[in-house]
C-alpha cells in the first residue's frame, strides 16, 4: 500500500461468487485484514439478503443465472451505490466497457491477495 490508511474502516463486505472456494477463500483474506465478510453464491441470494448494512461488495462476473454486472446494475436501481469491484476469469472487451461506465473496477482473476487489497484500498480513498 502507498501510504498508512488501515483497510479495516470498511466493515462489512460483501462477496458473491459461485465457486465456494473462491468465495471461501475471500472471506477468510478479507476477515484476516478486519472485515466482516459476509458470502454469497449467487447474485438474487445477495439482493434478496435482508441486511444490507454494506461497504464494499466484491462480485464475480460470470455466474449462472445472473452477471455480476447485473447485480451492481440491480443496487443501482434500488438507490445503492456501494463500492464494488468485479472479479473476472474472461474480461471480454464487452464485460470491462460496461464496467467503466458503471464506475466499477475490475480485477483479472486469477490474482494475488495484494491486488485485491490494495484495489479495495484505493477504492475507500475515493469514497
Amino acid at each position: 500500500m502507498d501510504d498508512n490508511r488501515p483497510l479495516a474502516r470498511t466493515r462489512v463486505c460483501a462477496v458473491i461468487d459461485d465457486d465456494a472456494s473462491v468465495r471461501e477463500s475471500l472471506g477468510i483474506l478479507l476477515e484476516t485484514h478486519g472485515f466482516e465478510a459476509r458470502l454469497y453464491g449467487c447474485g438474487p441470494a445477495f439482493l434478496t439478503a435482508p441486511d444490507r448494512d454494506l461497504h464494499f461488495v466484491i462480485v464475480d462476473q460470470h455466474m449462472p443465472g445472473m452477471a455480476g454486472l447485473d447485480v451492481v446494475e440491480a443496487l443501482r436501481c434500488e438507490g445503492l451505490s456501494i463500492p464494488t469491484i468485479l472479479i473476472t476469469g474472461r474480461p471480454d472487451a464487452h464485460v470491462v466497457e460496461r464496467a467503466k461506465e458503471l464506475g466499477v473496477p475490475v480485477l483479472e482473476k486469477p490474482f494475488v491477495s495484494v491486488q485485491l487489497l490494495e484495489l479495495i484500498g484505493a477504492e475507500q480513498r475515493k469514497r
